[in-house]
């Protein structure tokens, strides 16, 4: 059997052990180039602004399927011998990387959703809830739950280092800039926390709530993007890291979709609604944004269609910036589309088998992401052309790929896959 074969059929035998209540592995008591390397840092979603989380070290060639307490919706981070992941069940999980042995987990309040980031031996994840806090009032923009929700942070053998407490969800990835944690929250807030204590070094309100958008930083600055939602109104907007003063904003951008940047341009996603023609649907916008002056540069408008909710919900999907090209997945018309990043020019469009709704990954000349039809791609980055795909039996949700060395991380349900990168 060959090695493509074979990856496909354990994870179709692995999914449907996991759907029918097996739990694999063992639990614990509680493009740039050169490529970066782990080194105990992980600032932020998708390790760096570009977005696209691809390791040369450790040096690692991985073939395994772990299972973990319920379906991952979170990013990945690797620091050494270490793989984190984050769960539905409230857990925050170590692995072994190259073996995907649980070497321990901890447990938080609520759904976690967010990448786990981490420096200076202090990991922070943020828990999290789905839906307005008073969804039949206009006027309250609260995403989140009554009690509210926690940004923890654990020693590295997952032990509480301290925990902070927000009115609104708190699902967004955070960003890691020198001793600061930076966020944006379902309370429509960004916060400023220390490192070490936690302890909170600034807040500011923003227009509406974040539900999913992660933090990006460069160059001692935040961008974040939100919502209002009566009337839906989004922007994304740029913050001084050392004191939150708003450096500028633009009226583009979506609550679910972390800003890339790269060569001097943000490049965020968002959707006009259009209730007329669907229930739930509409147009997808992609823009470019001079990161220093905030001026649109170019704004591309996809063939409208409907918004879909299998594995995840997100409506704007963070793009992939690698070697000038932006790689973005159009979330409602089953497209991804290379742009020209500079110039919002098309290299080329490809109609996937369904929606994809997370943030691609490339190296060695290929694209890597999975939809909601449970198709795992592998695309040339020149042209488009699909050059393999492997089938599972769930769909695949916001979690996006992570590549170090010769193996490639995916999550597909309760699942993480990992397999040498030449299997797929």
């Amino acid at each position: 059997m060959t090695g493509t074969r074979r990856i496909g059929l354990i994870a179709i035998i692995v999914v449907a052990l996991a759907l029918a209540g097996f739990i694999f592995g063992q639990r614990s008591s509680t493009a740039q180039s050169p490529r970066p390397r782990s080194n105990g840092t992980w600032p932020m979603y998708q390790y760096s602004a570009t977005h696209n989380a691809v390791l040369d070290q450790p040096a690692l060639r991985a073939d395994y399927q772990s299972a973990l307490g319920d379906r991952i919706n979170g990013g990945f981070a690797i620091d050494g011998a270490t793989l984190y992941a984050v769960s539905f069940d409230r857990k925050l999980y170590a692995l072994d990387a190259a073996t995907g042995k649980i070497r321990w987990s901890a447990v938080t309040d609520d759904i976690l959703m967010s990448t786990p980031v981490f420096a200076n031996g202090i990991i922070v994840v943020g828990s999290g809830h789905n839906g307005f806090l008073k969804p039949d009032d206009p006027v309250s923009q609260t995403w989140g739950r009554p009690e509210g929700n926690t940004v923890f942070a654990f020693a590295p053998d997952g032990k509480l280092v301290w925990k902070f407490h927000t009115d609104g969800e708190d699902m967004p990835t955070p960003a890691i800039d020198g001793d600061t944690v930076i966020f944006g929250n379902g309370d429509a807030h960004a916060y400023a926390l220390d490192l070490a204590t936690g302890k909170q070094k600034w807040q500011i309100p923003l227009a509406g709530a974040v539900t999913m958008a992660s933090t990006t930083i460069d160059g001692g600055v935040a961008f974040i993007s939100s919502c209002h939602n009566a009337p839906y109104v989004c922007e994304t907007r740029a913050l001084d890291v050392r004191d939150g003063r708003t450096l500028w904003t633009n009226p583009n951008g979506g609550s679910d979709c972390a800003p890339a940047v790269a060569d001097g341009l943000v490049f965020v996603n968002s959707n006009r609604n259009n209730e007329s023609r669907f229930h739930t649907g509409g147009t997808d916008i992609v823009a470019a944004i001079d990161e220093h002056t905030g001026q649109t540069r170019w704004t591309y408008e996809s063939e409208p269609g409907p918004y879909t909710f299998p594995a995840t919900n997100e409506r704007q999907i963070a793009g992939t910036v690698a070697g000038g090209v932006l790689y973005q997945p159009i979330g409602n018309a089953s497209r991804v589309i290379a742009f020209e990043a500079s110039s919002g020019k098309i290299l080329w469009n490809l109609r996937t088998w369904a929606n994809v709704k997370m943030s691609p990954v490339v190296t060695r000349g290929r694209v890597y992401f999975g939809d909601t039809g449970g198709i795992l791609y592998a695309v040339d980055a020149k042209d488009g052309t699909v050059i393999h795909t492997s089938s599972f039996l769930q769909p695949f949700s916001s979690a996006p790929p992570l590549i170090v060395g010769d193996t490639i991380f995916v999550a597909i349900g309760p699942i993480i896959v990992a397999t040498p990168l030449e299997n797929i």
